[in-house]
């Protein structure tokens, strides 16, 4: 029964919930379940939001909200790119990290 389970959390279930114990599981669960989308217009520091266009565990359409709540965000998006943009395209993140955080100054 436990082995069907965890076959069926791996073709299921986010990567990120695979990985985890089953102990840490109910903790990632109430985590993720969490709707924090009530403050995202309470944010008053410049974002940068990168998201990976083809993100399954957290969908574009979620950077599109915050970008649009939060007041002086901006949203990047690495086409072709998952959850893991940052890593997949790990140069072109740091550039414009940089670039956000510096402005082109060494920091």
């Amino acid at each position: 029964m436990q082995e069907a389970q965890n076959r069926l959390i791996r073709k299921y279930g986010s990567e990120d919930y695979a990985k985890l114990s089953e102990g840490m599981r109910a903790s990632f669960v109430k985590i993720v379940a969490e709707d924090l989308q009530p403050l995202l217009s309470k944010i008053v520091a410049p974002t940068l939001l990168i998201w990976g266009g083809d993100d399954r565990e957290t969908p574009l359409w979620m950077g599109k909200t915050m970008e649009r709540e939060i007041k002086d965000a901006g949203l990047i998006v690495f086409d072709g790119r998952s959850h893991y943009a940052f890593l997949e395209e790990s140069a072109r993140f740091q550039l414009i990290v940089k670039q956000f955080l510096w402005g082109g100054r060494e920091g």
